[in-house]
Parts: C-alpha cells; sequence; structure tokens
C-alpha cells in the first residue's frame, strides 16, 4: 500500500494505520421478490429425504434462496457508526453463493419492520422444490441482539419462522444462518503456540424435532468482538467466501466451516498500532450445529 494512504478510523475512534494487505482492521462493536403461496395447516412434512440418509438432498429442481441483510449505516439516535468495508463482505457472499447456484437477494439497511417482513414472508413461501435455505447478516451487534436500521432485534427472530412446524415445505432441509457481528466487547489476545519435542425402527416416516436442521454460524464467540477490514472486509466472511469458492463443490459444510474457523482463528490479527489494548487481537468464529445430516452441494445440471 502506498505511504501516502491516510489512516482509517475504527468505529470505536481509533485511528489505525494501513496494514501491507490493504485497509484496517475495524471492529463491530456493541422489495418484492416472491409470489407467495400459502402454505397449508403444519400437521405434517413430506420427507425430503430418506430416515438414515448420510447427506441432505440436493437434487432438487432449485438450490434455494439466499437473502443477505447487509447494515452499513444506521440512525443517528443509535450513536452506531457506518460500517465501513461491508460493502465488500455483501459483493463476495452474493458471488459465493451464486456459484453454488443460490437465488441471492440483497437488502440494504433495512428497519427492523421492514426486514421481519423479508423473513415472514420467505417463511410463507413454498420450498417444494429447492434443497436449502440461506439467511446471512451484516450488522452491530451486541451479546444476544442485531441492530437493524433503527432498533435491535434477537437473533432468533431470523430462524424461528423456518422451525418445521412453521415452514413444512423447508421441514428436513438444511436452514442456514450466518451472521457477521459482535456479541460483545471482550477480546482475544491469543497465546502463541510453541513447537514441543515429541436403535432402529424400519417405518417408511419418521418424525422429526421442529427446531432440527438448523445451522448458525457467527463471526465470534458470545461475548467478543468481531473484526472488520476497511478495504476486504469482515476477517469472517473473507475466509468463508474464500472457502465457499475453493471448497463448495468439494467439501461438506462442517468441513468447510471448520476450515473457515482455522483461517479465522490463524490467518488474521488486528493491525491497530496507535491503540495497545486494541493491537494484535484474535477471533474464533462460533459454530452452532443442528443438521442431522451432511450438506454437500452438488452441481446443477443448468449450472
Amino acid at each position: 500500500m502506498a505511504s501516502s494512504e491516510q489512516p482509517v478510523t475504527a468505529s470505536n475512534g481509533v485511528s489505525e494505520d494501513p496494514v501491507v494487505n490493504g485497509g484496517g482492521d475495524q471492529v463491530d462493536p456493541p422489495t418484492p421478490w416472491l409470489h407467495i403461496q400459502r402454505r397449508p395447516p403444519p400437521s405434517s412434512a413430506q420427507m425430503p429425504v430418506e430416515k438414515n440418509a448420510v447427506y441432505y438432498n440436493m437434487n432438487h429442481k432449485e438450490r434455494g434462496l439466499a437473502l443477505i441483510f447487509n447494515h452499513e449505516r444506521f440512525e443517528p439516535r443509535l450513536n452506531l457508526k457506518p460500517r465501513s468495508g461491508t460493502e465488500h463482505d455483501c459483493k463476495n457472499l452474493e458471488n459465493s453463493l451464486k456459484n453454488l447456484g443460490f437465488e441471492v437477494h440483497v437488502y440494504s439497511d433495512l428497519t427492523n419492520t421492514e426486514l421481519m417482513e423479508i423473513i415472514n414472508r420467505a417463511a410463507d413461501d413454498n420450498h417444494k422444490a429447492r434443497d436449502c435455505f440461506i439467511v446471512a447478516v451484516l450488522s452491530h451487534g451486541e451479546h444476544g441482539i442485531l441492530y437493524a436500521r433503527d432498533s435491535v432485534y434477537k437473533p432468533e427472530n431470523l430462524w424461528t419462522p423456518f422451525a418445521a412446524d412453521k415452514c413444512p415445505t423447508l421441514a428436513g432441509k438444511p436452514k442456514m444462518f450466518f451472521i457477521q457481528a459482535c456479541q460483545g466487547d471482550k477480546l482475544d489476545a491469543g497465546v502463541t503456540m510453541l513447537r514441543a519435542t515429541e436403535t432402529d425402527s424400519g417405518s417408511h416416516s419418521y418424525k422429526i424435532p421442529v427446531h432440527s436442521d438448523f445451522l448458525i454460524a457467527y463471526s465470534t464467540i458470545p461475548g467478543y468482538y468481531s473484526w472488520r477490514n476497511t478495504s476486504k472486509g469482515s476477517w469472517f466472511m473473507q475466509a468463508l467466501c474464500q472457502e465457499l469458492n475453493d471448497n463448495g463443490f468439494v467439501l461438506d459444510l462442517l468441513t468447510i466451516l471448520t476450515f473457515v474457523n482455522q483461517r479465522v482463528a490463524i490467518d488474521y490479527e488486528s493491525n491497530t498500532p496507535d491503540n495497545a489494548t486494541m493491537h494484535q487481537q484474535k477471533q474464533i468464529p462460533c459454530i452452532t450445529y443442528m443438521l442431522t445430516r451432511l450438506v454437500k452441494f452438488t452441481r446443477k445440471p443448468h449450472h
């Protein structure tokens, strides 16, 4: 990076020097699109895959919807700084998901009401011909809350409408949520690693819990900061998009997310030399895994 570039400013007001790999690191501190087909009462759901199948069925006509809620600016009364660099996350994730065959819809700076309207419309839609479903949120957050443009909401508001009893056409299908946001204000200084010296019933139908088949991937663990580079985007989204691009059709999703964790944990470190407290900090993503089979994306005939 040219020496004439000016330092960037973190969202906590700290001035940061540019880093070699581009930009400065920041923390996220404490539209019609579907023709709705109303679902029947949720008394039962069609089996999308055999009872003991190892992999989810990825042979439906469509891959599925992917909704990206990108929040860069917030109402002044919330006293939240703009999330510089989030546009890189949004575009990179959109491209990665399109490459996997998803129908991607991007929404920018929605209010809480607008966001939940989109979520509820998606839950009301008919997903019978789709493999799976994805929601991604790029925003500010604190432990147990996320920020829309005008107010906070609980993360579970994103996935509760898609439980099997509420959205039966997604029952038994993977529903994946990716959240890039802080979960608190703790810092992870890391530790230097030194090399050391040397029962089954064969029924044709089966019952599933209403909250099975979910995956929720957070950019950081509860209580901790999540870092974002102003020129390249957040550490988590950079790693996620790179792994999806490299291995989206090669590895199963849990393996992919394991390598996302590895990339974030090992390859990234904050660069804020003017602020010793924030300098050389680390991060580890956190995955809540309620899937009951492996997610392995296969290429569609038309892809």
